[in-house]
């Protein structure tokens, strides 16, 4: 109030580890002193939240003084947004950067490519684009549903999210949900089918064919125009649902039937047709770490005897976390919780908010979001050595415009957030819900859309 206030901004690796900041507000101004450049940041975000108080306005009259000392709990706090069903606009994919980095999340997760549509630009593969990226109608939306991403568009987006400190992640499915893939490219899938685009919710039952040596050539000129694109240290390959029954899409496959032999697995039926997606998986492992120095993700299926070293499981289905969990304890593995019961933010907060056909999704109330405990009950031997992060998951068969990706998103990746963020004890439903609706009415002063139906 008597004059412009001081600002300084320090990095100090005496702070703590990566991420860590310290504000301090006194007479004198203002200190944010960050572990590094990110730690300096998400300071900043705090103080833009003291700043706005109420939220009914721009800025607070005035600071107390104060001192806060802050770290995440968690290494890796994402949301995975879902341009495949429907695509989202690059403009659209940076508001969303703006407004994720705000609560201190440090990646975006791309899921790239699904049954649906191929949404990235591979100049080996032209047709996928070409062929792959424009179809009408997803279940009951009777309308053209088409974009994709150029390289350069990814280039653009990920420095902007470098100068908000999220990581772009990209995800490409593998052996399923690559219908798009196989519909440009025929020689995919055992048999080589004629396959359209699928215009659906659910799941195909066709493919990729590990037996053949066009899919690892292919997914390997995939993954290293990606690694050009994405300096993100890792790559997610998808890998869910594609067990029983689609499995069996390899049995009768003479290029399956001749993998089988050269692996010494002798079951004709579909009992040990696992081994041969752990075969797919391995090959494309070890291509990403050793020829790309990249860290390999994918959905936990029970399908997965083993958790390869290195890699990185998520934790998606319900009922299966804890069994994730200890996969991931018990081969040394590092996982990502997103289950189902509180991180699938596509799923309706309250009963009706859908006005798409809804095919079976259960409620998901911001409460039940806020009670998840990343750690799981596992203890902290786990939380230390095998916990990476959260994932909050916005799957777009139900959600088909920009403003329908941030009403379904917030409030509950607010919540998300303080999971990752926050200690366990120093969490409070009650302290949430009070701070919350200040939150609430800067995003609708500042026209950032949400939903009230908590």
């Amino acid at each position: 109030r008597k004059g412009a206030p001081v600002l300084r901004l320090l990095t100090d690796s005496l702070v703590g580890a990566r991420e860590a900041y310290r504000l301090s507000v006194g007479a004198g101004g203002v200190e944010v002193r960050g572990a590094d450049a990110a730690g300096v940041f998400y300071g900043l975000m705090t103080l833009d939240q003291l700043l706005r108080a109420s939220g009914r306005q721009n800025c607070c009259d005035a600071l107390p003084v104060l001192r806060v000392a802050d770290a995440p709990r968690t290494q890796l706090r994402e949301l995975m947004v879902d341009p495949a069903r429907q695509f989202i606009p690059l403009e659209a994919l940076m508001r969303f950067v703006d407004e994720m980095a705000r609560y201190k999340f440090n990646a975006l997760h791309l899921h790239l490519v699904d049954d649906q549509a191929w949404r990235i630009e591979i100049k080996r593969y032209p047709r996928l684009t070409a062929e792959s990226s424009r179809r009408v109608g997803m279940d009951d939306m009777m309308r053209p549903i088409e974009g994709f991403y150029t390289q350069d568009d990814m280039r653009r987006l990920v420095a902007y999210a470098a100068g908000r400190h999220v990581e772009i992640i990209p995800e490409i499915e593998m052996p399923g949900h690559e219908v798009a893939a196989i519909h440009a490219y025929p020689r995919l899938a055992c048999g080589a089918p004629r396959l359209p685009l699928r215009t659906a919710s659910g799941v195909s039952n066709e493919l990729l064919c590990p037996g053949s040596e066009f899919t690892y050539e292919f997914l390997g000129n995939v993954f290293a125009e990606l690694a050009a694109v994405f300096p993100s240290r890792y790559v997610h390959l998808g890998g869910d649902e594609a067990g029983n029954p689609p499995l069996g899409a390899w049995t009768s496959c003479p290029d399956c039937r001749a993998l089988k032999r050269r692996l010494g697995i002798a079951a004709d039926d579909r009992a040990d047709n696992w081994r041969l997606q752990e075969h797919l998986f391995g090959r494309v492992i070890d291509t990403l770490r050793l020829r790309h120095g990249k860290v390999p993700m994918f959905w936990y299926e029970t399908d997965f005897r083993t958790v390869p070293a290195g890699c990185v499981t998520f934790a998606w289905r319900h009922g299966l976390t804890r069994a994730a969990a200890q996969a991931a304890a018990d081969n040394g593995a590092r996982i990502v919780l997103c289950p189902g019961e509180h991180c699938y933010l596509d799923y309706p907060m309250r009963a009706g908010d859908m006005p798409e056909v809804n095919w079976g999704m259960p409620v998901t109330p911001l409460r039940r979001t806020y009670a998840l405990d990343p750690a799981w009950d596992m203890g902290e031997d786990f939380e230390r050595d095998n916990l990476l992060g959260v994932s909050g998951t916005l799957w777009s068969e139900c959600i088909d415009t920009p403003e329908r990706l941030s009403y379904m998103a917030y409030p509950r990746a607010l919540a998300l957030a303080e999971a990752g963020w926050s200690p366990q004890a120093r969490r409070s439903w009650a302290g949430f819900e009070r701070r919350l609706r200040a939150v609430l009415l800067d995003m609708q002063r500042r026209g950032v859309a949400h939903s009230p139906a908590f």
